[in-house]
């Protein structure tokens, strides 16, 4: 007979493994994921419980090939390059999403450092619980509270919440108010992905599905952190030359933009 804390261990191990199996991917899986340095996606990921998808525009890239720039799009009314695709490409970037929160002002919420230079403060604001940027020894995602601020931080934007954490979905996220989203996510060691949303999960749906192994990506994913969505949301993948690029605009103008660029 089975004792009491045994069965107990082995109903939260079925219980544990019908989460992780929650998501999949909808076809087949992409031998790209650990083999490019960069490459674009897009991708459909499934509960099979109730059907309900996730799809998203997916840049996927190495740290050790490229590096974070964050796009300062200026405070006036009118910003510094009239489309998405020419402000990434006038920085050189190769790939990207829209960046974070800002106030009805266009002034930036929390720390950002764009090209070396300070733009606004580190803020203590709930929803920005995370950082997400680059420096000599490469690409981190952090949260507030043990980030170290140091010189040669070159691109850093402050955001959130976290949705993935040490490998799990981070708990307590909004499971109501879908929209698009806009994210990036990590393995832990090199492999990164920017992404933006076409449907409009809730954080908790994303956190989960992002969390699933296989679902979105082909590698497990460590940390992942949720940048600014909703009418925000924007995406952009320069393709190879001759062929169009990925461009999904934002519904509104956006203060600062995150891509990617060659070391």
């Amino acid at each position: 007979m089975t004792s009491p804390p045994l069965l107990l261990c082995a109903l939260l191990a079925l219980a544990t493994n019908a989460l992780v199996a929650e998501w999949k991917l909808a076809g087949e899986p992409d031998r790209r994921d650990s083999t490019s340095d960069l490459f674009y996606a897009k991708r459909t990921a499934v509960r099979p419980s109730d059907g309900t998808q996730i799809t998203a525009h997916l840049a996927f890239f190495s740290s050790r090939a490229f590096r974070l720039e964050i796009v300062d799009l200026g405070a006036g009314p009118e910003p510094a390059y009239p489309t998405l695709a020419d402000a990434f490409r006038a920085q050189g970037c190769v790939a990207g999403v829209n960046g974070g929160f800002f106030h009805p002002d266009w002034r930036p919420s929390g720390l950002v450092i764009s090209r070396g230079t300070r733009i606004n403060r580190l803020e203590t604001a709930k929803l920005l619980s995370g950082l997400v940027y680059g420096d000599g020894k490469g690409t981190h995602i952090v949260r507030r509270a043990r980030f170290q601020d140091h010189p040669g931080i070159t691109a850093l934007l402050q955001t959130g919440p976290y949705l993935v954490e040490g490998r799990k979905a981070v708990r307590g996220l909004s499971r109501s108010d879908p929209g698009r989203r806009t994210f990036t996510a990590t393995d832990g060691r090199g492999r990164w992905v920017l992404g933006a949303t076409l449907s409009t999960p809730t954080l908790a749906d994303l956190a989960q599905c992002l969390a699933t192994p296989g679902a979105l990506t082909g590698w497990r994913v460590e940390q992942a952190i949720n940048l600014d969505g909703g009418s925000s949301t924007g995406f952009f993948f320069d393709r190879k030359a001759g062929e169009v690029p990925v461009v999904l605009n934002p519904w509104k103008r956006v203060r600062n933009l995150l891509g990617i660029k060659p070391r």
